[in-house]
C-alpha cells in the first residue's frame, strides 16, 4: 500500500510539471505581437472630403500590412472638438492621430510652406515635402510632442469678391477680405492692400452677402463646398498660396511602437499624403467648372501679371525673418527645391 501511495505521488509530481509546462508565459516577443495598438484619427472635415477618403486608405494599408496588430478608427467632421482641441489632444495623447491646422502650434517652420508664390503646383510642393528640410520641418515639430508623419497639399488659394475684377495689386485696394486667424494669410492680403476682417469660417457666407466682408481667399474645394460662389462676382485665380495637410501623431505612441508597426505607420502616412494629393487635384477640376457655370467671372493671371503680385508680397517674406520664424537660408532652401534648382 505505501508502495502505491509513492508511485501515485510520483505520477502527480510529473503530470504536474507536465501541466506548468504547457501554461508558461507566453515569451515577450509574443505578447509583443498580440498587443492590438488603436489610433483614434480625428478631422474637421466631411466624410466626401479628400482627407477623409484618403484617410480611409490609411486605415486599411495599416489593418491589411500589420495583420490586425493596428487598428485604425477614424473621428470626421470635427465630432471630437475644433481643430485646435483635436492638436491639443493629439499631444497630451488623449487621441493618437489628427489632420489638418492650425499651424504654429504645430511648428512655426510650417510658415515655410505658407510663403507666398513659393510654388507653382502641387509637384513643386511634394518635392520640399520629401526634401531633407521637408524631414527637418517635421522634426522640428517633435518639441512639441508631435511626431509629424507627413504634409501634402492642402489646396492652393485663390481670391474672390463683390466689387470688381483683381487683376493687380492696386485692384485690392480697400477691399475687405474675410482672412482665418492666420499670419501668413493676413500679412499677404495686407501687402497687397487689402483691409483684412476676421470672420469665422461657418460665418462666412452671410458676411459675403450682407457686405460686411467684400471677399475671400480660400481652395477652390472650400468655394465650391461652402457655396461661396452663389455670394460673389468675381474670383482671380492665383495660386497665391498652398496649404499643407499635415499628419500628426502624438510622439510617445510613435515611439512605443514595435520598430516593424512604426515603419508600417510611417509608409501608410505617405500613402495617405499622395492619394489626397490625387483627389484633390481631381476636385479642383470640378469645383473650377462649378464656379465658373455659377457665373462667377474668373480671371486668371498671366505669369509678368502675377510677378507683379509676387513683388508686392516679398516684404511678408522680410516679416516673418525678421520675426525669427525661420532664416533666409531656410526660405532660399525651400524656393530652390521648389524650382528644381
Amino acid at each position: 500500500m505505501k508502495n502505491m501511495l509513492i508511485a501515485l505521488l510520483i505520477a502527480l509530481t510529473v503530470l504536474t510539471g507536465c501541466s506548468k509546462k504547457e501554461a508558461a508565459p507566453a515569451s515577450v516577443e509574443t505578447k509583443a505581437a498580440e498587443i492590438v495598438y488603436t489610433i483614434k484619427v480625428g478631422h474637421e472635415f466631411t466624410t466626401e472630403s479628400p482627407r477623409h477618403k484618403a484617410l480611409e486608405a490609411f486605415k486599411k494599408y495599416l489593418e491589411e500590412q500589420s495583420n490586425g496588430r493596428l487598428k485604425v478608427e477614424l473621428f470626421p467632421a470635427g465630432v471630437l472638438g475644433k481643430e485646435a482641441e483635436m492638436l491639443e489632444s493629439v499631444k497630451m495623447g488623449n487621441i493618437e492621430a489628427y489632420v489638418g491646422g492650425p499651424f504654429d502650434p504645430q511648428t512655426e517652420k510650417l510658415n515655410l510652406i505658407l510663403m507666398p508664390f513659393f510654388f507653382e503646383n502641387q509637384e513643386a510642393l511634394m518635392k520640399v515635402a520629401k526634401s531633407d528640410v521637408g524631414t527637418a520641418i517635421r522634426k522640428d515639430a517633435e518639441k512639441n510632442n508631435l511626431k509629424m508623419l507627413c504634409f501634402g497639399d492642402g489646396g492652393s488659394r485663390h481670391i474672390t469678391n463683390n466689387v470688381r475684377e483683381v487683376k493687380a495689386p492696386a485692384d485690392m485696394k480697400g477691399l475687405k477680405i474675410r482672412t482665418p486667424g492666420m499670419e501668413s494669410i493676413i500679412k499677404c492680403m495686407q501687402a497687397l492692400g487689402a483691409n483684412t476682417v476676421s470672420i469665422p469660417y461657418a460665418d462666412v457666407y452671410m458676411a459675403l452677402k450682407t457686405g460686411v466682408a467684400d471677399g475671400q481667399e480660400n481652395p477652390l474645394a472650400n468655394i465650391g463646398d461652402m457655396k461661396f460662389y452663389e455670394v460673389q462676382k468675381y474670383m482671380t485665380y492665383i495660386d497665391y498660396q498652398f496649404h499643407p495637410e499635415v499628419m500628426n501623431m502624438n510622439l510617445q505612441f510613435f515611439n512605443n511602437l514595435p520598430k516593424d508597426l512604426a515603419t508600417i505607420v510611417e509608409d501608410g502616412a505617405w500613402i495617405f499624403a499622395e492619394e489626397q494629393n490625387r483627389l484633390r487635384s481631381a476636385m479642383n477640376d470640378k469645383y473650377y467648372q462649378m464656379i465658373k457655370d455659377s457665373g462667377v467671372k474668373i480671371y486668371t493671371l498671366s505669369s509678368a501679371e502675377k510677378k507683379v503680385f509676387m513683388d508686392a508680397c516679398a516684404p511678408v517674406y522680410d516679416y516673418f525673418i525678421n520675426k525669427g520664424t525661420f532664416t533666409k537660408e531656410e526660405l532660399e532652401a525651400v524656393r530652390n527645391i521648389a524650382q528644381g534648382k
